[in-house]
């Protein structure tokens, strides 16, 4: 490679040529081109009239200084006729893409200003089948084994149509990998069909590829079989010449193959390892995507480095509404197994971090670039390692599956039906007007919105069931929207007594605070009785003062004869029939007559039993007391009021640390509120989302069946059209290809729960962003962008995290301000409980009960935990481990 000119001297050099030049032969016709590792000249003149060569460089190159001359690595001296021969020289719009342009941008600190967009950021389809480039500065990384494992994948697993172009011309491999070696011939393949361009002529694609699988979805051009011909037409390739020749030689073998009647929906392209000729114009000018494959070895590190920097500096042929980067991507491998595997793997995405870091300000209004987003580990396997061939063995290839995850990100999705898109655009404005997403919780909705937006799914009846006694789950997972669907009476047959309610704007007078409690609680411990007593006389007073459920039973003690409004009370009369030895005994005579008397079943419902008590530990110790009385007072109702049947709302942590006698006894009659299907979870917003009519009438172009249905009652297939009609049915830009993947695992705390009210909360930032963007942007395929929903999740963490803190578990800000300290995931134990003054232990057990961190998956001792992605951005938390 010629010495690098800094760029006055670049400059310089073609004036300083035709000068000289044009004072040696007047008249002459003069281009200067710069080329890979210098300058390429052509002069024109009849001065070289019947003169051989060597005569027509000495007419006029002793008179150039050696410092300019040094530069010009190819002359072309010619007469009239003889320019004809040669084609057209044309000065392209940009540097051609060589190793010494691209890496003296890098080395010149020219971080490019303009907006860095790739093919993923981009809203509309590509307009033609993505090139993805599979590239490693040194060989033995397993480069060509993850091209043909990721092309399997492609192929079998979603069905695409793939194209393998082999482009390590040098040392071929892709044909015995895809064991097809024996078709494989030195004049078929990609040498001959660059050759026959650089020529000037036509060859047929299709003549140079060779299927290998039965479906018509893998191809493969080869390099060509090495031989002595093979070798021969290798070193008369000229690449340094495609981009000065009127038909680009590369451009027109991609441009052939996607037109052909093979119609690849990816070309996937094998690139020669180092600093060589090929690999430059494969990287930054034709590929959509780089992969590039390394060992995090320091022999590795300033090279790769340097690579990440021309990419990220490049611009691509593509033809697209703005100018498209190649969008790098890094493949791990191989990765050792044993305890170094973590240690290998976070040095490297250290190193992938610091690289993007200075690119990240020219992605404005873009994702940022992070390591853990586009970074993939290959564990080391021998049986991949020793095997001749890439097979389409399951196993084999799942290690590759994100890489598989991150091409399909760019694929053209095949074209909607027309009337659909068509009625998209023309109704989406309207949607846009209509759409709402009410964000507020269950305990601050009027009733008849609550009523209008509640999605009775599969998980809600089964829940429901008035023979399961105690309903367990997390905050946010539905239990209050539960207990206030029921005390509506959702359930057919049963009148609903809200016994304990949640904090609503106008809760009952018995349903009480921290204060009565506490009041209650000392009674009950100078006294000297149990929590049982106060529920059943609790019972007894909401049943009688549940209007029109028993107004013809008397009170049923006479302390809850004509009380005043309010829970002051409401508790002085609980305390006055405590203070009775008869009168809890009386209560539930009373419950024993209404029960025989009542031609309806009652329904008594206890919920908000979680924060009602308070949060100070002494608090925390009267609520588990005072539920355990509950739950074992159940026990004894059942049997003696028929007609009668609790329902017990309790947070799945606070049962876990319960302690009573035949607790077991609830073994066969709870059941967890936990949403476990992604499309039952979408309903809780594709019901808000039918409400408009503009979106109704999208859907009825998509499937009439969809309009005028119940969303509770839609099946898998309704749900995922009108999901797909929402938001769309891909991410891009994202680990997963799929937006309801992506929903389902962003949304997801530590312990896999899911919160409505955080789905909520996602769909109307994303529905406020994309009010804005459709007026800079039009988009026709799904009324929100996918990508409102990657630049909304942030608004969605911060809620997330406060309601875990705020309304459920104070006691963990501790922890939460150590993780926002570190900075980083995973933590290591060590250094969480290093960071907790208090009872670490306890602490870090809650944190996982409650879901603010999980163990790390990848760690197989758990000696490390992970901050799901859901709380990650409230705590300013990185994807990125110990450096």
């Amino acid at each position: 490679m010629n010495e690098r000119l800094n760029t006055p001297f670049k400059d310089s050099v073609p004036r300083a040529v035709v000068e000289t030049i044009h004072a040696a032969l007047p008249g002459s016709d003069v281009r200067v081109i710069p080329d890979a590792g210098g300058f390429v000249v052509r002069v024109i003149s009849e001065h070289f009239d019947s003169l051989p060569e060597a005569e027509r460089h000495a007419r006029f190159q002793e008179h150039l200084p050696p410092r300019i001359a040094s530069q010009v690595h190819t002359w072309e001296l010619l007469t009239e006729s003889e320019a004809p021969w040669y084609g057209d020289l044309t000065m392209t719009a940009a540097s051609p893409p060589v190793w010494s342009t691209a890496l003296d941008r890098v080395e010149d600190k020219e971080v490019p200003s303009a907006q860095i967009t790739f093919a993923s950021d981009l809203d509309q389809d590509l307009n033609s089948a993505p090139v993805v480039t599979f590239y490693s500065l040194k060989g033995g990384v397993g480069r060509s084994t993850a091209l043909a494992a990721v092309a399997r994948r492609l192929a079998s697993e979603h069905g695409l149509r793939v194209l393998c172009v082999d482009m390590d011309l040098e040392a071929p491999g892709l044909d015995t990998l895809f064991g097809i070696s024996e078709e494989s011939l030195s004049d078929i393949g990609v040498v001959t069909v660059l050759l026959a361009y650089e020529f000037g002529e036509t060859p047929s694609i299709l003549d140079h590829v060779v299927p290998i699988d039965d479906n018509g979805r893998l191809f493969c051009m080869p390099a060509g079989r090495i031989d002595s011909t093979y070798a021969a037409r290798l070193r008369s390739l000229e690449p340094e010449i495609w981009y000065r020749e009127r038909v680009n030689a590369l451009h027109r073998l991609i441009d052939d193959a996607r037109d052909s009647t093979l119609r690849p929906d990816v070309v996937l392209i094998d690139s020669r390892t180092g600093v060589s000729p090929v690999a430059a114009p494969l990287l930054f000018d034709v590929s959509d995507m780089a992969v590039v494959c390394f060992h995090p070895h320091s022999q590795a590190r300033n090279g790769t480095e340097l690579l990440s920097g021309a990419l990220l500096s490049s611009i691509t042929r593509r033809q697209a509404l703005v100018p498209l980067t190649p969008e790098p991507r890094f493949v791990v491998s191989p990765m050792p197994p044993g305890q170094s595997a973590p240690r290998l793997a976070d040095r490297a995405k250290s190193w992938i971090d610091k690289w993007l870091q200075p690119f990240n300000e020219a992605r404005r209004g873009a994702p940022v670039l992070s390591a853990e987003e586009i970074t993939h580990v290959v564990p080391y396997s021998a049986e991949v390692s020793f095997s001749d061939t890439v097979t389409s063995d399951s196993i084999r290839l799942a290690p590759y599956a994100r890489i598989a995850d991150w091409i399909l990100q760019i694929v053209p999705e095949p074209a909607l039906q027309r009337s659909l898109q068509s009625q998209t655009s023309e109704s989406k404005a309207t949607a846009l007007a209509q759409l709402s997403f009410s964000t507020g919780t269950a305990e601050e909705l009027d009733s008849e919105q609550f009523l209008q937006d509640y999605v009775v799914t599969r998980q809600v009846s089964e829940t429901a069931d008035p023979n399961t006694p105690l309903i367990l789950g997390r905050k946010g997972t539905g239990k209050t929207a539960l207990f206030r669907w029921l005390a509506a009476g959702g359930l057919p047959g049963w009148t609903p007594v809200a016994v304990t309610t949640p904090s609503f704007r106008e809760r009952p007078d018995w349903s009480f605070g921290p204060d009565n409690y506490d009041a209650i609680d000392q009674y009950i411990v100078t006294s000297g009785q149990d929590w049982g007593t106060f529920w059943q006389i609790l019972i007894a007073l909401a049943v009688h003062r549940t209007e029109g459920v028993t107004d013809d039973a008397g009170a049923p003690h006479p302390a809850m004869r004509n009380l005043e409004p309010g829970d002051f009370a409401a508790t002085q009369a609980i305390l006055e029939v405590l203070r009775d030895p008869m009168g809890a005994l009386r209560c539930v005579d009373w419950l024993r007559k209404v029960d025989a008397e009542e031609s309806s079943q009652l329904l008594l419902l206890f919920d908000g039993l979680d924060t009602a008590f308070g949060n100070t530990p002494m608090q925390r110790r009267r609520r588990s007391h005072a539920i355990a009385g509950l739950l074992a007072k159940q026990a004894e109702l059942a049997s003696k009021l028929k007609n009668f049947s609790l329902k017990i709302f309790v947070r799945q942590d606070i049962w876990s640390g319960l302690r009573f006698e035949n607790k077991s006894h609830f073994y066969g009659l709870s059941r967890r509120l936990q949403w476990e299907d992604q499309r039952e979870y979408f309903k809780v917003v594709l019901k808000r989302a039918v409400h408009a009519a503009a979106f109704r009438d999208i859907l009825g172009t998509a499937d009439k069946s969809l309009v005028g249905t119940d969303v509770a009652s839609w099946t898998p297939a309704q749900v995922d059209m009108a999901w797909s009609s929402l938001v769309g049915e891909r991410m891009r830009g994202e680990r997963t290809a799929f937006t309801s993947n992506w929903v389902w695992n962003r949304l997801a705390d530590g312990n896999g729960d899911h919160s409505p009210r955080s789905l909520l909360q996602l769909f109307a930032a994303a529905l406020e962003w994309e009010r804005e963007e459709e007026k800079r942007s039009a988009y026709d395929r799904s009324v929100l962008r996918p990508r409102s929903l990657a630049l909304s999740l942030e608004r969605v963490s911060e809620p997330a995290l406060s309601a875990l803190l705020d309304e459920e578990f104070q006691e963990l800000r501790s922890v939460a301000d150590a993780l926002k300290d570190y900075g980083r995931t995973p933590i290591g134990e060590e250094v969480l409980r290093d960071a907790l003054d208090e009872t670490p232990e306890d602490l870090i057990a809650l944190a996982r009960e409650a879901g603010l961190i999980t163990p790390n998956e990848t760690d197989d001792d758990a000696r490390s935990f992970r901050v799901p992605d859901l709380y990650r951005w409230a705590l300013s938390v990185t994807r990125r481990g110990p450096m």
